[in-house]
This record gives C-alpha cells, structure tokens and sequence, in this order.
C-alpha cells in the first residue's frame, strides 16, 4: 500500500471516528431532552413537604417526627425552626446546634431518609 493510499484511509478512519462520537453525543443530547420533557428532573415544590414526617422501622414508643409547615419545622408540637432550606431533593435545617439533613428517597416526595446527624440513618414517611 503506498503512502498516499495509507493517508487516505486514515483521514477515513478519523472521519469514521468523528461521525460516531457526533451521533453518540446527538443520542445523548435527545435523550436527556425527553428526560426533561418527561419531568425526570422537575424539581419537588417544598409545600409538598408540608405534613406529619414519621420515621419508619422503629417500635412507636421510641419513634421520631417532626411536622414541616409554612411557621417552620416543629418536634412534639414545639417549634424549633422558622427556617429551613429545600432544594428540591435535599431538605436542611438546623435544632440548637445540630443540622439536619434529609433527602427524598421516592419521585413521590412521600419518603425521606435522614443522611445527618449520623448516628444511624432512619427513613421518614409522610402520615
């Protein structure tokens, strides 16, 4: 093979090369288009945080709750926050000195799993 016909077929394969990562990207760019336009990443409206949050898996008598409203966050009826932060899928608070954090475990927004204090990490339900 002669160098001109070794040239040639390297600017193919480079061509070849280029074609594919463009429609590789081109697959990618649509597919996360129809994601959004499915509503995969739509982000949770914090009032739908709003209710009794009730941690699961523990016998009733040794269970953790606290209520999320507009006032704030409140434990045993008590209101220990007026402020707190949502992103969307990470909920942030703090009582006293201790930060609280908690993330949406399900699309439905009906189940948090509590990632601080780190203690041990317990899941919430929604009552």
């Amino acid at each position: 093979m002669s160098q001109a016909q070794e040239k040639e077929l390297q600017k193919r394969k480079v061509r070849l090369l280029v074609l594919i990562g463009l429609v590789a990207v081109g697959l990618v760019a649509g597919t996360i288009a129809a994601m959004y336009r499915a509503g995969m990443f739509a982000k949770m409206p914090s009032t739908q945080l709003y209710g009794n949050w009730v941690e699961l898996g523990v016998p009733s008598y040794a269970q953790d709750s606290f209520t999320i409203s507009s006032a704030g966050i409140y434990t045993h009826g008590r209101l220990i926050n007026t402020q707190y932060e949502f992103d969307g899928t990470i909920l942030r608070y703090m009582h006293g000195d201790t930060e609280y954090v908690y993330q949406v475990e399900d699309e439905d927004g009906e189940q948090l799993l509590r990632i601080k204090p780190t203690h041990y990490k317990s899941s919430f339900r929604k009552q």
